[in-house]
């Protein structure tokens, strides 16, 4: 059975897009598009037929992408495809001018945040509502069912406490494990580190997480950074140690993913990105790694619309995990289940999927904050992305054991 969709003219391309990730992605149903001289969606199967309204697509085309044409959620609360298609494209992120010290999107500036919707996966919500109006109507119908997961995904910014790092800030990290965190055995396990054992370096959580990961069936994905720097490096990477080279080996080894942490001047720029991919290939390839695809995450979450998924197309990746929020929980892109990207300034689907996360060890959230996060994936039975630094929050038996414990209750 093809759903026949009519559309009001205009936007052709968005349109499509929207319809082929919804009906046909996610719903698994066949369907094509017809443009008719109408003002809202007509999806028709014989006689009967399911309307819904046109409200984001219908905005003049010489106010689309402004400030002004960004719309509220309770607007756009029964136009299901200009719900998914505003959310998923990140289009606010584009429209709005507003950035951080960082050049990043804030949360308070999102539509979500401002209408207390951040901790509900808006899109898949208007999804479900669709599928009910559809099942009403074609009793028959049946939709491609998915199932809760819990992704575990760790950025490694410091693979080691004293990799890199000047010893300016070896002293200042000794001198917080004695003052602030008054914990004198981290500071003889820094200095020990320093002077080879690596085995007790306070970063060296490695093998903790994947004893979690494993007990629980889970695959984690550790995602290595190139560099902290600010700018393009020209010394040897992060990645290039000895040390790393080997961990990336052992990760692999024990059935754990590895991807791309891109470093900060990446998110603009497509060589610098095909660059870092470039070297951490060839370090993973020297390790013996064997992977279907490669994928990973910005560093510090720094993205841009569109530039940082064409980057990564470009670049040959096959997806992102970037979209989520360092300040706090919640669903940046109101959604739980993976999907293919859109270009909003090129107008067209791009070869590149946005794997969701929601949960970022240093918005410090409560349980009942991640209970409530990981009730709304297993309703709409999606994923649940979790990132954990392999630095944060790991370094004594106290803080691996509530990580443990975390785990074992969202899984």
């Amino acid at each position: 059975m093809t759903l026949l969709v009519e559309t009001p003219p205009g936007y052709e391309p968005e349109r499509e897009y929207v319809l082929g990730v919804v009906l046909g992605d996610w719903l698994g149903l066949e369907w094509k598009m017809r443009t008719a001289d109408r003002r809202d969606v007509r999806i028709s199967l014989g006689e009967d037929a399911v309307i819904l309204p046109d409200v984001l697509f219908a905005t003049p085309p010489d106010e689309w992408l402004t400030e002004g044409s960004v719309p509220t959620l309770g607007a756009l609360e029964h136009d299901v495809l200009g719900t998914a298609f505003f959310m998923l494209t990140r289009y606010e992120e584009i429209a709005v001018a507003q950035r951080d010290q960082h050049d990043r999107f804030p949360v308070g500036a999102s539509a979500a945040a401002r209408e207390g919707a951040l901790g509900r996966p808006v899109v898949d919500e208007a999804v479900e509502r669709l599928w009910e109006q559809l099942q009403r109507v074609w009793p028959r119908l049946e939709r491609r069912e998915t199932s809760f997961e819990l992704v575990l995904t760790h950025d490694i910014d410091h693979p080691l406490s004293t990799l890199q790092h000047t010893p300016r800030d070896v002293v200042r990290e000794l001198g917080g494990d004695l003052v602030r965190r008054r914990d004198g055995r981290l500071a003889a396990r820094r200095v020990r580190s320093l002077l080879g054992k690596r085995d007790l370096d306070p970063n060296n959580t490695y093998d903790f997480l994947m004893d979690v990961s494993e007990r629980h069936g889970l695959r984690s994905a550790f995602y290595f950074l190139a560099h902290r720097d600010d700018a393009p490096r020209a010394g040897p990477y992060l990645f290039e140690h000895p040390w790393v080279r080997r961990l990336i080996g052992r990760i692999a080894r024990r059935g754990h993913e590895i991807g791309l942490h891109a470093s900060l001047p990446t998110y603009r720029d497509a060589n610098l990105t095909r660059e870092e991919l470039g070297r951490l290939l060839r370090v993973a390839e020297a390790e013996g790694v064997e992977q279907d695809e490669w994928g990973g995450r910005q560093h510090y979450l720094r993205w841009a619309n569109p530039d940082t998924w064409r980057n990564w197309e470009a670049a040959g990746l096959a997806y992102d995990c970037t979209l989520g929020y360092s300040e706090t929980v919640g669903f940046r892109t109101g959604t739980c289940h993976p999907y293919r990207v859109f270009d909003l300034r090129a107008r067209r689907p791009l070869n590149l999927r946005e794997e969701p996360f929601q949960v970022m060890d240093v918005a410090r959230a409560s349980w009942p904050q991640l209970d409530a996060i990981a009730q709304q994936c297993r309703r709409h039975r999606g994923r649940l992305g979790i990132l954990w630094h392999n630095n944060t929050m790991l370094r004594s038996a106290r803080e691996q054991a509530s990580y443990a414990e975390m785990i074992e209750r969202l899984a």
